[in-house]
């Protein structure tokens, strides 16, 4: 099994374990017809069917098998099909002649139907008995063909059988009435269930699709097959199915509220809000509409409207788990770190092997300066998930605020072995880096940070710090711009301009640069000591001792505080 043996049309690459290839619905090398016939090999195709070589268990010959290719072809052509399977069955239990090709069962497996031929190679007794076994079909309706009870038929085993034997001696001058039979009835729609909830996204698309297309409309399988093409990443596609069963079924909560999911991931918010306002005008006490339209708003900044949302579905619902991460996270993002300690928790006592909710906690217990409880938080959040970047990046936080910059350092390299475009962890080694006086790496680290995220600003004001500190005072400045660009009121900025600038001997627009500095933090007297000296350089000696005098009148109100 495994690659699907239509290798031009389609060449699928399957499971090993396939039965049925889940591009084209074609059976598998090796796959056994209701347990009977054996396929082998493709022998070719033609306008829809598909002929394969195979060998009938039973008696161990050779024969050949002819299937409709499902991804080709409607429920209708195999209905169509089945019901020309029997009449060619029937006709074929007349011809005697040896080595002649006959029609000897037909039926249905998986997504295929299918009838099965004598080669012609071998001579067949004149009146073949086929097993039972080999009549896994469904039995035809009484009308189908004229009640003539056949010879040594018993009532007792027409009940055995899943389909009865066509009755003789048709009248060649009047055509019956045909009727469909019905076909075996396979449940693809719990196939898809069970296939969607192993993670086989595109053996439940087939089935799915299969469901469709005996019933299209099954809003369970529109559904289904919306989710499933979503975990695919096929999200337009899946707009359209929800869209199906929308049509299907537009007071549905849970339709709508799996349609804004997809729309979220389509980043069209307008639409995705616009979904969950339908499912709670159908359903007011829908829990996963609130917790979703929760979700939306926290992400788009909406912090406070985002925890009434989680409220009101922590009141319908209490148990979920997921809807108490997410408002400690909302909380944390608001700072309000004892409320997010407490929902957090909340999370945890419904589920407290979930590494992100330790991590969450562990930087709350730091914010709260606590970090010897939050490092032992985030060990094992480390233990629980290994491969998160995001996990050693925290942890490394914790080691660095007690001052244990080694330690740090290693865990921010795991982080970034795990994830190199995680431009925080960069920063932060950069940070520790430039504590152990290891300027030029820092530099390095600073710059790998930028190149992810060049809005980063305490990036480019500590890149610029350490330039200045270097003495490269050209390209330091260069930095302090990019940071002022960002945040034309980075106080720290613009005195630290004013110094690069006063090294390069550009007294007047060192001055201008820390006027901004003490104009937008007038309390601030590191500035005006800075101030004071360029005053003093410039020879305007009353206007330096008076800014000294400020400066040395806020450090004893700070001194007093």
């Amino acid at each position: 099994m495994g690659k699907c043996l239509d290798f031009k049309g389609c060449g699928f690459d399957n499971r090993d374990e396939a039965r049925f290839c889940s591009q084209c619905g074609l059976p598998t090398r090796g796959t056994v017809l209701q347990g009977h016939y054996e396929i082998q090999s493709l022998i070719g195709k033609d306008r829809g069917t598909a002929t394969f070589q195979g060998i009938d268990r039973q008696n161990r010959q050779a024969v050949t098998v002819r299937a409709l290719i499902p991804r080709d072809t409607n429920a209708r052509e195999r209905d169509n099909f089945l019901q020309d399977a029997e009449l060619a069955v029937s006709l074929s239990a007349h011809v005697n002649d040896p080595g002649s090709i006959r029609v000897i069962d037909y039926g249905q497996d998986g997504p295929i139907v299918y009838m099965v031929k004598t080669t012609g190679a071998t001579s067949q007794s004149p009146e073949p008995q086929p097993s039972p076994l080999s009549r896994i079909i469904n039995r035809l309706s009484s009308d189908f063909f004229p009640q003539t009870p056949s010879p040594g038929g018993t009532g007792d085993e027409e009940e055995t059988q899943i389909r009865i034997a066509v009755p003789t001696g048709i009248s060649q001058a009047v055509s019956p009435p045909r009727k469909t039979p019905a076909p075996a009835v396979h449940d693809w729609l719990a196939e898809g269930n069970l296939a969607y909830e192993h993670g086989n996204y595109e053996q439940a698309l087939m089935a799915y699709d299969m469901t469709i297309n005996q019933d299209r409309s099954s809003v369970e399988a529109w559904g289904g097959k919306g989710a499933t093409l979503l975990h695919l990443g096929r999200p337009e596609e899946a707009l359209q199915a929800y869209d199906q069963a929308l049509a299907l079924s537009p007071h549905d909560p849970e339709c709508w509220t799996s349609r804004a999911s997809v729309l979220h991931d389509l980043q069209r918010y307008d639409e995705e809000m616009y979904c969950y306002e339908q499912a709670l005008t159908f359903d007011p006490d829908y829990v996963y509409a609130w917790s979703g339209r929760g979700m939306a708003l926290a992400e788009k900044g909406y912090s406070e409207e985002a925890l009434v949302a989680f409220d009101r579905a922590l009141l319908l619902d209490s148990q979920q788990a997921t809807v108490w991460q997410a408002m400690g996270d909302t909380l944390y993002s608001l700072q309000r770190y004892d409320e997010a300690l407490i929902a957090i928790d909340r999370a945890l006592s419904l589920d407290n092997d979930q590494a992100s909710l330790l991590d969450t906690k562990g930087n709350i217990l730091r914010r709260l300066k606590q970090p010897e409880q939050a490092l032992a938080l985030h060990e094992q959040a480390t233990q629980t998930e290994p491969n998160s970047a995001t996990n050693w990046f925290d942890k490394a936080n914790d080691l660095r605020d007690l001052r244990r910059f080694g330690e740090a350092l290693n865990d921010y390299d795991r982080a970034l072995a795990l994830d190199p475009t995680l431009a925080g962890a960069w920063y932060n080694r950069g940070n520790v880096l430039a504590a152990l006086r290891m300027f030029e790496d820092a530099l390095n680290s600073y710059d790998q940070a930028l190149q992810y995220d060049d809005g980063l600003i305490s990036a480019w004001y500590n890149k610029g710090s350490l330039l200045h500190e270097l003495q490269r005072h050209q390209e330091a400045l260069a930095a302090f711009d990019r940071a002022l660009a960002l945040d034309v009121h980075y106080i720290a900025a613009w005195n630290n301009k004013g110094l690069s600038l006063f090294a390069l001997g550009r007294l007047d627009e060192a001055l201008a640069a820390l006027d901004q500095a003490t104009s937008f933090a007038p309390e601030e007297p590191d500035a005006w000591y800075n101030k004071a000296v360029v005053l003093d350089k410039l020879g305007r000696k009353q206007e330096a001792i008076t800014c000294r005098d400020w400066a040395r009148s806020l450090d004893q109100q700070v001194k007093q505080a």
